[in-house]
C-alpha cells in the first residue's frame, strides 16, 4: 500500500481508538466530536479492509488485524513524537540524539578530552561522533555537522561561523639551531628548511607568502602534530606552530621560538555549521559546550605563563579574545 494514498491523520485517530477502545473517549483525546470519530473509523475500515474495532457486549474490541497493525503503527508514532520533541526541546540529561563534530589534529589533543568528558557527564545517552574535517569548502560537509576549523575560510551565507580564537603563530626550532636567538627577519625565515604540519595552518602561511611573490623551502611535510617536538629537537628544521599549542605542550627549554615575520598570518579557530541548524536547541547546546571548552584551553595557556588568572571568567562571559 502506498502511503500517499492514506490520510496520515487517520493513523493518529487509529492509535487513539486502540488506546481508548471507545469512540467517545478517543474523540475527546484527539479533540474532535464523536460523530467525526465514527466517520474516521469508517474510513479506516475502508482503508484497511477490516472492521478493526467491533462493538460487543464488552464494548469495542479490536480485531487481530487491528492488534497486529497497532504494534507497528503505535511504535512508529511514538518514535516520530520523540524525534519531533527532541528537535523542539532538548534535555541533555535524557536526550538520545546523535551529533557529529569534525575537527583537525590540533583540537584532538587540545579540546576533545575535556569536551568528551563534559558530554558524558551532562548527556550520558547522547552519541557523539568525532570525525575528520572535509575539504575546506561549502558543501563538503553533511547536514548537522559541527566543524571546528583552524584558519577557516569564509563559507558564505548558507553557513554560520563563530570565531573562538584569534591568536598568533610562532617559529619553533631546537635551542642549538643556527637561527636561535637571531632576529627572525623575513629573509632569515625564508632561508631556513621548514617542517610543515599540514593540519595546522600551513596553507595560510603559504598563501600570505604567495601574495608577495615568495615561497619558503619545505624540507618535510607531516600530517599531524604527533612527534613534532622530537623531530625539531633532533634536526635543523623549523616549524610554524600555534603559540597556544606551544605553551601548552612543549616543556620549557626543549625548543625556542621567534615571532613569525609574516603580516596577517593569524592562527584562528572557528566553529562552522549550516544555517539550517542555527535554531536546533541540541545543536546550540553542543556548540556552546565546544566554545566553553576552547575558552578553557586558551585560559590554560595563559596560566602556563602565570598571566591574567581571572581571564577564564571573562572569556566565559564574552568569548575568547586572543
Amino acid at each position: 500500500m502506498n502511503l500517499r494514498s492514506i490520510d496520515l491523520n487517520l493513523l493518529l485517530i487509529f492509535d487513539a481508538l486502540m488506546a481508548e477502545q471507545s469512540i467517545t473517549r478517543a474523540a475527546r483525546k484527539v479533540g474532535i466530536t464523536p460523530s467525526a470519530m465514527s466517520h474516521a473509523l469508517h474510513r479506516l475500515r475502508q482503508t484497511f479492509k477490516d472492521e478493526l474495532l467491533e462493538r460487543t457486549g464488552r464494548g469495542m474490541v479490536p480485531t487481530q488485524r487491528a492488534l497486529d497493525l497497532w504494534g507497528s503503527v503505535g511504535e512508529a508514532l511514538r518514535q516520530l513524537q520523540r524525534a519531533v520533541g527532541q528537535q523542539l526541546e532538548f534535555d541533555p540529561g535524557t536526550s538520545e540524539r546523535s551529533f557529529t563534530v569534525r575537527i583537525s589534529d590540533y583540537q584532538t589533543r587540545c579540546v576533545m578530552p575535556r569536551l568528551c568528558a563534559r558530554v558524558r557527564a551532562e548527556a550520558p545517552n547522547l552519541t557523539l561522533t568525532i570525525g575528520s574535517l572535509p575539504e575546506n569548502a561549502p558543501g563538503s560537509d553533511d547536514p548537522g555537522d559541527i566543524q571546528l576549523r583552524v584558519c577557516a575560510d569564509d563559507w558564505g551565507s548558507r553557513y554560520r561561523q563563530q570565531r573562538l580564537l584569534a591568536g598568533r603563530f610562532v617559529v619553533a626550532m631546537r635551542a642549538g639551531h643556527p637561527a636561535a636567538g637571531r632576529e627572525m627577519t623575513l629573509d632569515l625565515y625564508l632561508s631556513l628548511p621548514h617542517l610543515i604540519v599540514s593540519s595546522v595552518g600551513a596553507r595560510i602561511v603559504d598563501d600570505r607568502l604567495a601574495q608577495q611573490g615568495l615561497t619558503r623551502r619545505v624540507a618535510m611535510t607531516i600530517p599531524n602534530l604527533a612527534g613534532i617536538i622530537a623531530v625539531l629537537e633532533h634536526s635543523d628544521l623549523c616549524a610554524v606552530l600555534p603559540k597556544l599549542w606551544f605553551k601548552l605542550y612543549c616543556a620549557p627549554g626543549r625548543l625556542v621560538t621567534a615571532a613569525l615575520p609574516i603580516a596577517s598570518a593569524d592562527f584562528t579557530i572557528d566553529l562552522i555549521w549550516r544555517a539550517q541548524d542555527e535554531g536546533d536547541p541540541g545543536h546550540r547546546w553542543l556548540r556552546q559546550l565546544i566554545a566553553e571548552e576552547v575558552a578553557v584551553v586558551v585560559a590554560a595557556s595563559d596560566w602556563v605563563d602565570g598571566d591574567r588568572p581571572h581571564r577564564l571568567e571573562r572569556m566565559r562571559a564574552h568569548g575568547p579574545q586572543s
